[in-house]
């Protein structure tokens, strides 16, 4: 009986440094700080407005002096190694964070109210689409603000800096995509992009146009930079047998 306690004993303590070893332990001093600069607008994850779990979101074309209060979390291993919403690899021991409406890259400076810390995060991906919280961190990020136990902390957020390109044009201009339909009917349009990504893996997105008939629901893919690429896609797509789909430059 025993010799049975202290296997399952062993087994617990193997267990929790399992559970333990999964976040690298880092010292908040050894993580390495952004220089904020206006880089150029992403090719991916602007698209606005667009639409989740049934609300829509329009990305801010206006992000100078841009300030917020509310909850932050965070999110670490579960997405490490994944692809953020502009299509760049998600490592959870950089200072990165997901914001819903800001454009990507921005950087923003948070303050967490519980005890006045402040980090400057670089925000490449979309979310949070939980609750109330304004913005989603890495687990670095976290670590620096201490609130990696809370899960989540009352924050102030502030844009440091954002696309230069948004001084210069409107987001998104010129650029092309492939278009796979338009629909009076937001259902069919949501079927049509659910349908597309799952016979593709390639992320298809509806965008909201305002038109004087009402509303257009548009199912698209891209921006797409190359002619070879489109060909390729249109391929693809008519192979899949999603037809009537047209390359379109906004």
């Amino acid at each position: 009986m025993k010799s049975a306690i202290w296997i399952i004993m062993v087994l617990l303590t193997l267990a929790g440094c399992g559970k333990k070893d999964s976040y690298r332990d880092i010292d908040p001093q050894d993580i390495k700080p952004w220089q904020p600069k206006s880089e150029p607008l992403s090719k991916y994850g602007n698209h606005s407005p667009y639409r989740v779990h049934g609300k829509i979101y329009r990305v801010n074309n206006h992000p100078t002096g841009f300030k917020q209060s509310g909850k932050a979390s965070w999110y670490g291993k579960q997405f490490h190694g994944r692809k953020t919403s502009n299509q760049e690899t998600f490592d959870m021991y950089k200072l990165t964070a997901a914001h819903k409406t800001l454009p990507l890259p921005s950087y923003v400076e948070v303050t967490n109210l519980k005890n006045n810390k402040k980090v400057v995060v670089r925000v490449n991906d979309r979310g949070p689409f939980v609750g109330d919280r304004i913005i989603d961190l890495s687990y670095a990020a976290a670590k620096m603000l201490d609130f990696v136990n809370d899960g989540v902390t009352p924050v102030d957020i502030k844009v440091v800096n954002s696309p230069h390109d948004l001084q210069q044009k409107p987001i998104a201009q010129g650029l092309t995509y492939l278009q796979l339909g338009a629909f009076s009917d937001q259902q069919a349009a949501y079927n049509l992009a659910k349908k597309s990504s799952q016979l593709l893996g390639i992320e298809t997105f509806v965008t909201i146009l305002t038109t004087p008939a009402g509303l257009l629901h548009r199912v698209r893919i891209g921006p797409i930079n190359s002619e070879f690429k489109i060909n390729q896609l249109l391929n693809r797509v008519s192979n899949a047998g999603i037809a009537n789909a047209q390359i379109i430059t906004d």
